[in-house]
């Protein structure tokens, strides 16, 4: 798959990055889009795009006739620290133990994370299909003496698809999703002898050492549309049901989602006002915290081509752009992601950006 050839760069980057030596993972998640980080990865209420096969699929009954096409969007997201980190590599010598090990002490107390991801998709009234490959990967190091890092990078390929039907005149709306996922999954621990060591090839250790797993799972949804004033939308999402089984690569659990948006519209200016909550029932494990579930955003779409977004993720702000020519779309978003116990703990700042060909 074309997604491997990122193997190599994101094995590369992972081994010089830390964080804290409290060490907790990110929420659960198989894909997060742009638009939605860019306004606090809220999305649930809203769910008017392709996002909607990940977020909600009751939301497919809003599109109108054919929705759009992207044949292809690469995405990218990390963070400032995981590339200084990388250049600093860059500069030393990679076979010398004393100076890979000054390297790594240098970003002990760090989080570095990157994720890059290709999801083709075509969207119409009331169904949807997409292809999701993505790679992503995050780590640690701790030991001040003899640093070791610890390593989880993750392949997935899958296929997605969605229908939708709408009762009383679309005021009513209810989804259902069935997804496919293979993920290779890689976790181990590297020292600075391994590192320094002139056989040393990350790439070459993930396909001997990885365990891959398969599973099938899906999603329901609905969203409630109402005519009072503002027109609050209501929705829910039962996510991964039963969870979602990838055998020896890992669960991701199930979880119920809720979220409400509003529409306060100024002339033709159209103002999207969001919240989302995560897991209401806790299935997440250790995810007990309330605030790092909670989700807030704003969207503005101006007139012609311009949408701003800003939001609160876990607490932490956010914001985002999009600027659609129709068949060229770019999109940024700024966000952080709690990756400690608690909102406010530990945040790992990331930038995000996609380009999009499609119609």
């Amino acid at each position: 798959m074309g997604i491997r050839r990122y193997i190599p760069f994101i094995s590369i980057c992972i081994i010089f990055l830390s964080i804290s030596a409290g060490f907790a993972e990110e929420f659960p998640y198989i894909y997060k889009g742009v638009r939605p980080l860019g306004m606090g990865n809220t999305f649930i209420a809203i769910a008017d795009d392709g996002n909607a096969l990940f977020y909600n699929p009751a939301g497919l009954n809003g599109i109108q006739g054919f929705g759009g096409m992207e044949v292809l969007n690469p995405l990218i997201e990390f963070s400032k620290v995981g590339l200084d980190a990388y250049n600093d590599f860059k500069d030393i010598d990679s076979n010398n133990v004393v100076e890979v090990t000054k390297l790594l002490n240098k970003y002990v107390g760090k989080r570095f994370s990157l994720r890059t991801a290709l999801f083709p998709h075509a969207i119409f009234h009331n169904f949807a299909i997409g292809f999701l490959a993505q790679a992503k990967g995050s780590g640690e190091v701790r030991n001040m003496v003899n640093p070791q890092i610890n390593v989880d990078e993750r392949v997935d390929i899958g296929g997605i698809a969605g229908i939708a039907y709408g009762f009383m005149d679309g005021k009513i709306q209810a989804g259902v999703v069935i997804k496919f996922l293979q993920r290779q999954s890689y976790k181990t621990t590297y020292y600075a002898t391994d590192i320094a060591a002139k056989d040393f090839d990350p790439a070459k250790d993930f396909d001997k050492k990885k365990v891959t797993g398969t599973g099938l799972s899906g999603d329901m949804g609905v969203k409630i549309n109402t005519l009072w004033p503002l027109r609050p939308t209501f929705a829910a999402v039962i996510s991964n049901i039963g969870d979602l089984d990838l055998d020896k690569a890992g669960t991701i659990p199930q979880q119920i989602n809720v979220g409400i948006a509003i529409h306060p519209d100024t002339g033709s200016i159209k103002n999207i006002v969001t919240l989302d909550i995560l897991d209401i029932t806790k299935n997440v494990s250790g995810e007990d915290d309330f605030y790092k579930r909670l989700h807030m955003g704003i969207e503005t779409k101006l007139p012609y081509i311009l949408s701003l977004r800003a939001g609160l993720n876990q607490g932490y702000s956010s914001f985002g752009a999009t600027i659609d020519f129709w068949l060229l779309k770019l999109d940024y978003a700024y966000y952080k992601e709690e990756i400690g116990v608690v909102a406010g703990q530990k945040a790992d700042a990331r930038h995000v950006f996609q380009v999009a060909v499609g119609f």
